[in-house]
């Protein structure tokens, strides 16, 4: 058993991508490896979150995560920009330079018809069609962001502010950072540190810890951690304790 991704399921013009269980993780695999190689709108990391996900359930629940384009989480606010970004993502997957975090050398003459089908499928999607309705959030479009293992920084447009996160096993903290550090972060430039070590140089907004080994905290350093970070995992770890 495999996955089928469809666009326009239930239609009998429908366009689909068939794909067994091994292809459709080195096929989202390379999706997702792509576009977190590059900074990325609120919207945009949904949409890959979105992915990711189903190769999460797949490795579980294998043959489980057959998706229609109209159930991806698009945002109507930014549609025309995301669909773009989706579209110049297939483009980037088919670079060889695009590969090397990758434990698997994709074969181009399998991989490449099933980029291109994905990108058809994109470019058909309109939410007038869909019969869907699509929420809107302004902030979506205004927050850029970055992510690599056990951390996730935010650039907020609108208020110049940079955020960022860092987690491993049960601990978690929530910084706010300078421009240099964001840039630095997901770069060359970093040198020899690591981010989660200049993640938490930055100024500490929030921090919790559930692990096995320790008795189950949250500190709230700034009250309006919130507001400055509303995309964070403090809001949810805050709401548990």
């Amino acid at each position: 058993m495999g996955n089928v991704i469809t666009i326009n399921e239930g239609r009998p013009d429908r366009l689909s991508l068939a794909l067994s269980n091994q292809g459709t993780r080195v096929f989202l695999d390379l999706l997702v490896e792509c576009a977190l190689s590059r900074e990325l709108t609120w919207s945009q990391f949904d949409l890959i979150d979105f992915l990711r996900e189903r190769i999460n359930i797949n490795i579980t629940a294998p043959g489980t995560v057959s998706f229609d384009i109209e159930e991806m989480p698009w945002d109507a606010g930014c549609v025309c920009e995301d669909k773009l970004f989706m579209l110049n993502l297939t483009e980037m997957a088919k670079d060889p330079q695009m590969w090397k975090t990758l434990y698997y050398q994709p074969e181009e003459d399998i991989v490449f018809p099933w980029l291109d089908t994905f990108a058809q499928m994109i470019g058909m999607f309109s939410i007038e069609n869909s019969g869907r309705e699509y929420p809107s959030d302004p902030r979506k479009s205004k927050l850029h962001f970055k992510k690599g293992p056990g951390w996730k920084a935010c650039f907020d447009e609108e208020h110049n502010v940079y955020t960022a996160e860092r987690s491993w096993r049960g601990f978690y903290q929530l910084t706010e950072i300078d421009r240099d550090t964001y840039e630095r972060l997901g770069t060359d430039a970093i040198g020899n540190d690591s981010p989660t070590e200049l993640i938490g140089r930055g100024r500490e907004m929030f921090q919790a810890d559930d692990d096995y080994y320790t008795m189950p905290y949250c500190w709230v350093r700034d009250e309006h951690y919130a507001e400055i970070a509303p995309w964070s995992d403090a809001i949810r770890r805050a709401a548990l304790m």
